[in-house]
């Protein structure tokens, strides 16, 4: 009778137990559905909205820089398949960082030496992250967005969304002459010369310094045609140069200065 008891009052202990034990061992697995999920949900390409913006603003990507700050990288790409790493592009290269996910907040891990890159996701105001980045001693904050662009990378993301808004639009030469349009996906549309754009964000192609922004004008049906190019807004971004670039042998410190105007544009205002 007694040992009858014990088992009736140790069975319900030992069911709990059990149930304790499994628990723990699941909430590893569900953490990492959780991770899987919002990387689901944020699989693509995402580019920093306010860097965009500030270019169209100053009609200057180097405007944008030095009045404000470069984003740790122009462009994060996200993977589905790869849920524990991002992929990061500056311009120049890219790179893969390890993160990890915790509700709506993600690291970017080691983003700079040991240092981390936080983004927030914004679930209920729609498509769009706040990036944290206190990686240089001084916190910064960047607006991403996912891009619909249908382009190969993220930086080719980020550039469609640059290009709309420091060049899109049609431009109607001083002087005389057919208009010429500017693409969002950097094409030129009625110059005789050149129908490929691209702008300058990093690297060696700020061949002057930080004298003018450079873009590269190319011809895509000949090869060797691209060719550097400086470019200059008024203060109203409706009246844009663009200059030749000459070989500067007296400073070294920038390989190019400022030639004479190649070309001398008005945006044409919607109607």
């Amino acid at each position: 009778m007694k040992n009858w008891i014990f088992w009736l009052l140790a069975t319900p202990l030992l069911f709990f137990a059990c149930q304790q034990d499994g628990g723990g061992a699941q909430q590893p697995q569900q953490r990492a559905s959780q991770a899987e999920e919002m990387v689901n949900l944020l699989g693509g390409d995402w580019i920093p909205l306010d860097f965009c913006a500030r270019a169209g603003q100053y009609g200057s990507v180097l405007g944008a820089m030095n009045n404000a700050h470069r984003p740790y990288a122009y462009a994060l790409s996200f993977d589905p398949e790869e849920p524990d790493s991002a992929r990061c592009f500056d311009g120049e290269k890219s790179w893969t960082c390890a993160i990890s996910v915790v509700a709506d907040t993600i690291e970017i891990k080691n983003a700079v030496g040991n240092k981390s890159v936080f983004l927030v996701y914004h679930s209920t105001e729609g498509r769009d992250m706040t990036m944290f980045d206190a990686t240089k001693g001084t916190a910064q904050m960047d607006k991403f967005i996912k891009s619909q662009a249908k382009a190969k990378d993220g930086y080719g993301a980020f550039a469609v969304a640059l290009n709309h808004h420091l060049f899109n639009g049609v431009f109607t030469p001083k002087g005389g002459g057919a208009p010429v349009q500017f693409t969002p996906g950097g094409f030129i549309m009625n110059l005789r010369e050149y129908d490929r754009y691209e702008l300058c964000t990093a690297g060696d192609c700020f061949v002057t310094g930080d004298e003018i922004d450079v873009v590269t004008f190319s011809n895509s049906k000949k090869e060797g045609s691209a060719v550097l190019l400086g470019y200059r807004y008024d203060g109203t971004n409706d009246n844009l140069k663009i200059y030749r670039l000459i070989k500067n042998n007296a400073d070294e410190q920038a390989a190019y200065k400022i030639g004479p105007v190649l070309y001398d544009f008005s945006r044409k205002k919607a109607e």
